[in-house]
């Protein structure tokens, strides 16, 4: 398997668990009750998501990139 096809599978699996770990997480907000409000108990969703994946996909996509400059 070559470099650029592997880099492509790991960015895809990347995007494949962030949309997973995502759902799951507003799913398990959505499960509060009525009387409870959602900030308090999932604060700053979007905003953790973002940090936790924002270096997993930086780093495929460099790799990615820096393997098609040696070519």
């Amino acid at each position: 398997m070559s470099k650029e096809r592997f880099l492509l599978y790991m960015l895809a699996a990347i995007f494949t668990y962030q949309a997973a770990v995502f759902s799951y997480g507003l799913y398990q907000c959505s499960r509060v009750k009525p009387t409870v409000a959602i900030n308090t108990v999932c604060p700053d969703l979007g905003d953790r998501y973002d940090q936790t994946f924002a270096i997993m996909i930086s780093t495929t996509l460099a790799l990615l990139t820096g393997s098609a400059l040696k070519e």
